[in-house]
């Protein structure tokens, strides 16, 4: 072969690959409007964020909860779908039946018992926020006011390999929402170009404090409003499970999920179970269900759960290097909110799949500790990785 015929076999071979990193999808994403968030918090601008990959797919996200809005991947036909639950507009945020979609959760997510806990022999009274709780309600989620309904810095930033991101800054003030410390936050969503959405979390504090954050986002893999998810395939990669009583405050024990509605070891249908009389289960509803990941504190990303529609053929991958996976089938959702596509979100209308540390950590000993120190750093990594299920390896399951 000639030099002329070699030069234009790699030719060939470079635009091969060009072509093989630039997918053109069905349809386009519909984007949400910058003038639909336009406006003013605590006089901080709401800013809207657009990130695009190099096969096509876009994320949203807004500095409001430093949230994630919309995630379009294609389905089995190559249609662009948006998986990740929301609405058009900021107002529509702030009038939601369900006020965390999409946002970061912290100081803390999930439940402290009795809004308070003990560190170094101090008790520290938190935000009495949540629906549970006698005679004192319950912590939830951070708190009235907690990083969901603050305003955060956002930029964007692109990494050597010209993939796109955006960077949310916050600083959570020394006894916001009762936390001791001030605690400096940050946050990078990363959209790869292999369809995943990477989360980094830190964070660091002047005197010592609890962390425990996670993304709150809702997802439909037939696409956001488009019917319940209870027949959406889930595996999760846990042996046991965080007891918690009717109030979903942890007991402190540890039980085998072994012929229980909570087996997810191989895959199973996400509604399986919610008739039956279990603990976790609130039956004729569904599950807000804390899962076992690791029983001790690991920095080593690994898959956590898969979910998958073998409607739509879309498939949801999980992986973190946090020790627990709140799992929740949207229960509560009445049909009252009006989702992005003008249709409302019904009863299981999407499921959330939220990494993070141990529910309620501080008062139980046997528990992952979830306390950050001066000097130290809180440091954590989420991927949400979509792609199309291989329908041979999956039809027998």
């Amino acid at each position: 072969m000639n030099r002329n015929n070699l030069y234009l076999l790699f030719v060939s071979f470079l635009l091969f690959l060009s072509a093989c990193n630039h997918v053109k999808y069905k349809g386009e994403a519909k984007l949400l409007r910058q003038e639909n968030f336009d406006t003013l918090i605590d006089n901080k601008k709401i800013q809207l964020f657009t990130l695009r990959n190099s096969s096509g797919c876009v994320a949203q996200f807004t500095n409001f909860g430093a949230r994630w809005l919309s995630m379009w991947v294609p389905d089995k036909s190559g249609q662009l779908t948006d998986v990740v639950l929301g609405f058009n507009k900021l107002n529509d945020y702030l009038s939601a039946g369900e006020p965390y979609h999409g946002a970061i959760v912290g100081r803390i997510c999930g439940r402290i018992y009795g809004a308070r806990f003990f560190l170094d022999d101090k008790e520290y009274s938190l935000a009495s926020n949540d629906l549970f709780g006698k005679p004192v309600k319950n912590h939830l989620h951070g708190g009235i006011k907690g990083f969901h309904k603050q305003v955060w810095d956002g930029k964007t930033f692109k990494n050597v390999k010209g993939e796109q991101g955006i960077i949310f800054n916050y600083l959570s003030k020394d006894g916001e929402e009762g936390f001791p410390g001030n605690l400096e936050v940050e946050v990078r969503y990363l959209l790869t170009d292999k369809n995943e959405l990477e989360i980094d979390y830190k964070a660091n504090t002047d005197k010592p404090t609890i962390v425990n954050m996670t993304n709150h986002a809702y997802f439909n893999l037939n696409g956001e409003g488009n019917g319940n998810i209870l027949n959406h395939q889930m595996k999760i990669n846990a042996l046991k499970y965080i007891e918690c009583d009717r109030e979903l405050i942890p007991t402190g024990k540890l039980k085998p999920v072994n012929n229980t509605p909570l087996d997810y070891l191989k895959f199973a249908s996400m509604g399986k179970g919610i008739e039956e009389e279990h603990d976790q289960i609130f039956k004729g509803k569904g599950y807000a269900a804390a899962m076992v990941i690791n029983e001790k504190e690991s920095k080593n990303l690994q898959e956590v759960a898969i979910a998958y529609s073998k409607e739509s053929g879309i498939k949801l991958e999980v992986v973190s290097d946090k020790p627990s996976l709140q799992i929740y089938n949207a229960w509560l959702f009445n049909g009252k909110d009006i989702g992005k596509s003008g249709r409302p979100y019904e009863f299981s209308g999407g499921f959330v799949m939220e990494p993070q540390g141990y529910p309620d950590a501080p008062n139980h000993e046997n528990f992952p500790k979830i306390t950050l120190r001066p000097g130290d750093l809180y440091i954590h990594k989420d991927i949400y990785k979509f792609s199309i299920i291989n329908n041979y390896k999956y039809q027998m399951l």
